[in-house]
This record gives structure tokens, sequence and C-alpha cells, in this order.
């Protein structure tokens, strides 16, 4: 067979020579195409190695082409919180999801945002107690969960893998065609940089330890620098990290999808009517419902900013939630003339609901997820006749489920097997912290962090009590110098620990 070989390394020195552009990557309903043996959706390769930072790797889309993102069409968005999350997190991580929306709520409109203002280096700090701790920042996670919402990913699909064809007899030679999936959001060339960090990738196959899934892994052309620095990158909130705020690629995308000159046929949020075309541009909170068209579908600009409202919510009592109405209006064009689109919509519950559930049985063993969250779209009912991607809506409405069982010991068979010798803890530990010199604080709302301090210090469950029925195996060798260590960004330290 012949094989046409292209030499990456000088095309990414030519690439290197170019404009250190910022970047962003767009997402949408996954295609046909974006399978699992090309490692989208449920990222194997980032599941493997999802230990090394705080989050996990389950997309709920898939990356899309400039032009081809889903958004949101509508500037307000609420949230709430059930009593799932209220009894686990309390008011502490309410305050917590609420800082995470004052980020957001006060970043600039689309249209006057000005990227020098954002930084691209240090966005992501580390408060090392948290971090010897294995602490998740709530407030962080938050941060990222909203700009996903948004429509945007991280450096996890600079480059992405389109094709891997077996070819020959060897059970594991493939092809590979790969393309760059990061946009330069002034002019919407591909680039291979994100906040300016150059990224180059390597292919990974898991055929050969009989996994069909191949991808393209990004790393960075300079090996000392950090390797995520986006906060719509999850796999780069590391555990003690947490961030000051968003960066200037992750404002850069946000800019390019939201401007109101950004036009894209596609339909209205849920619950959404159209009622009329006007002069003027702006939003309105207003309890007045307005009749009109429902399931509207047009050529609508952006609305240059989504700002994140709370709700009160009390799940306890049912559906016991009065209707909220919000009038905006949305550039439009109709037969060739600008106008505004002015639209109602009716919130019958808060759009983003925050939870907490176990969620060890939901996954694989040793697979101890922070968090599921559900998205949904509103496709666009033109169907392209080249079979092109049509941008579609993100609705408003986002479940949150956050995980709620921890410590979690994970113990292996041989030599792994009780509450002293177990093969990794913790994985993670929900928290909140900031650079100051106040002390974390760790979920569940009342727990005490000195005794979680003395469990990473002494390698063991705390208070483990000794019952006069228990057996007592080789005492001689109960010591302090077991086997056993933890992954997960430094997780806790394994070994046969004396008891107190």
């Amino acid at each position: 067979m012949f094989r046409k070989i292209t030499n990456s390394v000088c095309l990414l020195l030519g690439l290197a020579a170019a404009q250190h552009a910022g970047a962003f990557t767009l997402w949408g309903p996954l295609e046909t195409w974006q399978t699992a043996d090309l490692d989208y959706g449920d990222r194997y390769f980032y599941t493997v190695v999802q230990l090394l930072s705080g989050l996990g790797s389950t997309e709920n889309g898939g990356p899309k082409n400039f032009g081809e993102g889903s958004r949101l069409t509508t500037p307000i968005v609420t949230y709430g919180f059930d009593s799932t999350f209220l009894d686990y997190f309390g008011s502490q991580g309410v305050a917590a999801v609420d800082s995470a929306m004052k980020v957001l709520n006060s970043l600039p409109d689309a249209s006057s945002a000005n990227l020098a203002n954002f930084i691209t280096e240090g966005n992501e700090q580390i408060n090392y107690t948290a971090q010897a701790l294995n602490m998740l920042d709530l407030k962080s996670t938050v941060l990222w969960l909203m700009i996903e919402h948004m429509g945007l990913y991280g450096e996890t699909h600079v480059w992405d893998l389109m094709q891997r064809a077996h070819f020959g007899t060897p059970p594991c030679d493939y092809e590979y065609t790969v393309a760059n999936r990061n946009y330069d959001p002034a002019t919407g060339f591909p680039t291979p940089y994100v906040n300016g960090q150059l990224y180059t990738y390597s292919i990974w196959d898991g055929c050969p330890i009989g996994v069909q899934v191949g991808d393209a892994i990004e790393t960075t052309a300079d090996t000392t620098a950090i390797r995520y620095t986006a906060v719509a990158t999850p796999q780069g909130l590391q555990l003690g990290g947490y961030y000051l705020g968003i960066s200037r690629d992750d404002m850069g995308g946000l800019a390019a999808l939201y401007k109101k000159n950004n036009y894209a046929f596609q339909p209205l949020d849920s619950n959404t009517v159209a009622s009329a075309f006007l002069s003027s541009w702006e939003a309105v909170n207003t309890t007045n419902p307005i009749a009109g068209i429902s399931n509207f579908v047009g050529l609508l600009g952006g609305v240059e900013k989504v700002t994140f409202v709370k709700v009160a919510y009390d799940s306890l009592l049912g559906t016991n939630f009065p209707p909220i109405n919000y009038n905006y209006t949305i550039p439009y064009v109709t037969n060739y003339r600008l106008s505004q689109l002015k639209v109602t919509r009716t919130v019958t519950a808060p759009d983003v609901i925050f939870t907490a559930a176990n969620l060890i049985n939901s996954e694989a063993l040793f697979n101890d997820l922070p968090l599921l969250r559900t998205n949904n779209y509103v496709l666009s009912p033109y169907v392209s006749p080249g079979n092109g991607v049509v941008p579609g809506t993100v609705t408003a409405q986002m479940f949150i489920v956050l995980n709620n069982v921890g410590p979690v010991y994970f113990n292996e068979n041989p030599g792994f097997m009780d509450s002293q010798n177990f093969f990794e803890y913790p994985v993670f530990n929900w928290g909140t912290f900031d650079g100051s010199t106040n002390p974390p604080i760790l979920y569940p709302d009342g727990s005490d962090i000195a005794e979680l301090e003395q469990e990473v210090v002494s390698g063991q469950a705390p208070n483990v009590p000794v019952y006069p029925w228990a057996p007592v195996l080789n005492p001689s060798t109960n010591n302090d110098t077991g086997a056993g260590a933890g992954g997960g960004g430094g997780a806790g330290v394994g070994a046969g620990a004396e008891e107190p």
C-alpha cells in the first residue's frame, strides 16, 4: 500500500511562526461519525487518566467546525438547589455556587469585550492544604460547568481524530486523519494556540492492550508549560486548584458565540414565544405574559451576555414554583432586513438545578465520579442539501448531580483488604478554598477538616472501632511500613498503620 507521510513537525514549526492568536473549541450534538472508537462522548483515554485531575471526561456532545457550534438563545438563565444539595453542601455550598455565578455575571457584553483584560497564565492557583487533602473546589467546578453549558470545550479538542482505518495484516496497523478544531475568535481560522500556548499532538491507540479506541492527545510544545489553562477544559482543574476567573480564550470563545452580529439560523429556547419586531435591543424582566408564536426558528444574532439569576426552589414541598416571565429582544434578520425580535420566556422551574446523590454505583470500579450533568438541544429544522452541520440551540435547562458519597476507600486483594491497608484514599473531597489564610471549607456541611487531615496523615480511617470479636492478623507485622500508594493528584497514603 502506498502511503503519503506528512511531516507534522515541519507543519507545526510553520504554525509556530504565525501570530499567537487566542482560540476556543465549539460543541454541539454528536455527529454520526463521532464514535466511541475515535474517543468521542464518554472519552476512554481521559477516563483512564481521570485520577490525574479532579474532574471526569464524559462529554455532552462533540466538537464542531467554526460556525457549527450550539449556544444559548436566552440572556437570562435561572438556577436553584434542591433539598439533597442543601442537606449535603449547606449554605456554604450555596455561597460557592453564587460566587461562580458572580464571576460570570461580571463579564462584559460580547461585542465590547477587551480580551487584553483577561489573563492567559496563572488563572489556576493552588491551595496546598487543599491539594494535600485531595479537595476539589466547588466554585471552580461550577465555573467549568457553566462555560461548557454556554457552548465551549477546552484544550482536549485542539486536535481531533476524524478517521481511524485499519490497513494491512498486523491487527494494530491504523491510518489516521487529524484535524485542528480550535479557532481564532477574530478570524475563525484554525489555530494550535490556546492562551498563547502552542499545542502539538501524539496519537494514542489502545489496540495493543485490546481496546479499539484511538485519540489525538494534545501536549504543549513547551514541555515545562502548564498543560491546560482554559476553564472550559475540565481536566485542567487540579485537586487543590481554584480559578481566579475565566481565561482570555474562554472569553474569546464566548465573545465569538454571543456577539449580536453572529447570526445563525436556529430555534428559540424552549418555553419561549415570539411576539413582535422592534427597533430597540434590550433585556427586561417582567411578570406580564405575552402571547405569541412558539417553536420559533429564524436567523438570530447573539444575546451578547448571559446572566445567571438565583431563584427560590423548594423541592421538598414538590413543584411549588411560581412561574416567572422574562421579556427580552434578540437581533433578527427577516426579509434581508435587520430587526429585533421581542420574545417572552416562561420559567416554571429553575433552569439549572443543583442536586447531590450517590454516583459510586453509576460508574465502573475505581471510578469515583465527582458529578453528572445533562444538556439538551433544540435542533434546527433546516437540513443542508450538502449535509452540512447547522447550529442548534442549547436549552437553558441543565440538571447537575454532585457526588455526595465519601470519603471513599479502594481495597484490593491481596494486600489491601481492610480499613488500615487500602489501595487508594481518597479520590477527592468536595471543598471551597482560595488563596487566603482561611482554612478550606470541607463538605458535607459541618465536616471537620482536622479529622480529614488526620486521615491523610495517618493513612487510616478515623475512630475505627476495635471490637472484641475482630480477629488480629499477623500482629507482628502490623506497623507503618506497609506498601500502598494513592493516585488522583496526590491521593492519600495506604499502609498498615497501627491502631491508635
